[in-house]
């Protein structure tokens, strides 16, 4: 199973425990498989180092995890251009899960949430994931 996993779940598995969590060590353990792009593992990079977000890493500390999660990851190019969001940073998520012939996009943003899916890939919440599409509780 192929899926995108929005930025806003992979910081909060980083951080905390919880569904996200149990979705990368889903990952982590080979039982889906997570495709991102480097657009979104550049706005991961972004959003760890700004200074109006509480992470307080360093720049070094920002490397590692995104090479933490570019070891799990299967990175794809992506060459579509989608305008469906008004977020950019949306779209990127989109393109990547067309471009890397995902199943699901996991976030919790609620703009892509309100489009339920987009060219045959379900968009969905991390707990909806966990409980409808792996039978977890």
């Amino acid at each position: 199973m192929r899926v995108v996993i929005d930025t806003n779940v992979l910081i909060s598995a980083i951080f905390w425990t919880g569904g996200p969590k149990q979705l990368l060590n889903k990952v982590r353990h080979g039982k889906i498989l997570f495709i991102t792009s480097q657009t979104l593992l550049n706005e991961l990079k972004e959003v760890l180092v700004r200074k109006d977000k509480p992470f307080g890493l360093s720049e070094e500390e920002v490397d590692r995890v995104v090479s933490a999660v570019r070891e799990v990851a299967e990175i794809v190019h992506t060459s579509s251009r989608v305008e469906r969001c008004k977020h950019q940073n949306d779209n990127r998520v989109l393109e990547c899960a067309v471009d890397g012939g995902a199943e699901y996009i996991i976030t919790g943003d609620s703009d892509l949430l309100e489009l339920k899916s987009f060219r045959k890939v379900k968009i969905i919440a991390v707990r909806e994931f966990l409980m409808e599409v792996l039978n977890l509780e």
